[in-house]
């Protein structure tokens, strides 16, 4: 993984993504701190995706929100990346690379997330009907 080939938007909200995690008392780092952090980030792409899918975005934020609050809490201890979250950050990157895209972006990111889902992400896209 590249971080230096990842879009502006893609290292604000890998970068959010630990402080999610932080701020939920998770050590381990997972797709749903990533998905909270793309959609709530300022001028938010998976946010408007999200939208443009005819799904109401705060209903998801709060799922995922959700889902984050269900997660083991832990004190102390260093956080880690999930292999769900570094099979999506990597896949990702294989994502830009078949569009022909220099850069990785959010949409990538997206898509990879919803090709491969963790077990709670999995029944959340079902339940909203999000596909690829």
């Amino acid at each position: 993984m590249n971080i230096n080939k990842f879009t502006q938007k893609s290292q604000e909200a890998l970068q959010r993504t630990e402080r999610v995690a932080r701020e939920y008392g998770n050590q381990e780092i997972d797709q749903e701190h990533f998905l909270y952090a793309l959609i709530t980030q300022e001028e938010s792409l998976a946010a408007r995706l999200i939208t443009k899918m005819e799904i109401d975005l705060q209903y998801f934020t709060n799922a995922v929100e959700q889902l984050i609050q269900k997660k083991t809490k832990v004190q102390g201890g260093q956080p880690y990346i999930s292999q769900a979250l570094n099979d999506t950050l990597n896949a990702g990157e294989d994502e830009a690379k078949a569009m022909g895209d220099e850069y990785v972006s959010v949409e990538h990111f997206m898509i990879a997330m919803i090709r491969k889902p963790n077990r709670s992400l999995k029944e959340l896209f079902r339940e909203f009907g999000i596909t690829i």
